[in-house]
C-alpha cells in the first residue's frame, strides 16, 4: 500500500494582478492545479502545456494507421501475401500524418 505524503507546510506568496493573471494563465494551460505547478516547478521541472486537440487527433489518426498496418501483417504472414494497394494507401497517409506532426511540432508561434 502506498504511503500518503504529509504535507504539512504552507507557502503564501504574494502577486500583483498582472503576475497572478499570468500565473494562472500558465497552471491553467498545463491543466495542474496551482499546487501541482508551483511543485514541479521546485522539483526544477518545467510544467508543458496541456496537447491541442489538434495534437490529440494526429494521435488518433496514426494509432489506427498503426493498427491498419499491423492487420496487413498478420493477413500477409498468414497467406503469405499482401495487398500491396491497401499497404501503399496506409504507408502514403502515414506519411503524410508524420509530415504533419513534423509542421505542427515545428511551426513557430508568436509570442504575445
Amino acid at each position: 500500500m502506498k504511503k500518503k505524503r504529509k504535507r504539512t507546510h504552507r507557502v503564501e506568496v504574494a502577486m500583483n494582478d498582472k503576475e497572478y493573471e499570468q500565473f494562472l494563465t500558465y497552471v491553467h494551460g498545463c491543466g495542474l492545479s496551482q499546487q501541482a505547478y508551483l511543485l514541479l516547478l521546485i522539483k526544477n521541472r518545467i510544467p508543458q502545456p496541456l496537447p491541442s486537440d489538434d495534437f490529440q487527433e494526429v494521435i488518433k489518426q496514426l494509432r489506427k494507421i498503426g493498427n491498419n498496418l499491423n492487420q496487413l501483417t498478420v493477413i500477409a504472414h498468414k497467406t503469405g501475401s499482401i495487398d500491396i494497394m491497401k499497404y501503399k494507401e496506409d504507408m502514403k497517409t502515414l506519411n503524410n500524418s508524420i509530415v504533419e506532426i513534423r509542421e505542427q511540432v515545428y511551426l513557430q508561434k508568436e509570442v504575445s
